[in-house]
């Protein structure tokens, strides 16, 4: 798996945009990580969908790099990267909100019981876990969570405008605005765009809080 060429590192360009979030976040003490070397073998996982354990040596030791990992993630790094790639949203006339599933592997079932279900839920296809996203006419992610199910009970609950047609079996059919219901083919393409990473379009994390992160690393990826 090491020498797999899924994604090439960032540019010199592509690294200034993000390096003062790095600097930001320096510490006294033993020397730290190479944080660019780091971040280009954290994309290295999203992109290929690996083990840490294959994690090519040029990136460092797998193990440090998995640690600052879930150290950056517990920082909200990745969601103020994500803030660094995307402008103002409020000059966007179109916001739409939709879902996607995505596979969980077997690897990924394993959090202890005291976690709770990880966001991961089941249907006719197996374990997964669903991902719902707000996202601005240009490809920009304002919105994020995690579920194992249905959201339709929670979008009424905030009084949004619920645009989800049925199933042609299903027994209750719900009105829903057509035309609206066109306009979410820019949440579609988001997700084919975050799903070309493999380490989306498969859950490998068995922390919910994990998989988010990466989630939100592969919609800033969007804007490097």
């Amino acid at each position: 798996m090491s020498n797999l060429l899924y994604h090439k590192d960032l540019t010199d360009a592509q690294w200034n945009r993000i390096k003062f979030l790095f600097e930001e976040r320096k510490k006294v003490g033993r020397p730290a990580l190479n944080p660019r070397m780091v971040f280009n073998g954290i994309l290295w996982i999203l992109k290929s969908g690996a083990r840490w354990r294959d994690l090519p040596s040029r990136y460092g030791n797998w193990n440090s790099v998995y640690h600052k990992f879930r150290q950056w993630c517990a920082q909200k790094v990745f969601e103020d990267i994500l803030k660094a790639m995307v402008a103002d949203t409020e000059k966007y006339l179109l916001v739409q909100i939709d879902s996607t599933f995505c596979k969980v592997h077997q690897h990924a079932t394993g959090a202890r019981k005291k976690y709770g279900n990880q966001a991961i839920g089941i249907s006719r296809g197996g374990k997964n876990t669903k991902i719902h996203a707000l996202v601005t006419e240009n490809f920009q992610l304002i919105g994020l969570i995690l579920s194992g199910g249905d959201i339709r009970d929670f979008i009424l609950s905030q009084k949004a405008q619920v645009c989800i047609p049925d199933k042609s079996h299903s027994l209750i059919k719900h009105d829903f605005n057509r035309e609206l219901y066109k306009a979410r083919n820019v949440v579609k393409r988001f997700f084919l765009r975050i799903k070309n990473h493999r380490h989306i379009a498969t859950r490998y994390d068995k922390l919910a809080f994990c998989f988010l992160n990466f989630v939100l690393l592969a919609s800033a990826v969007i804007h490097f």
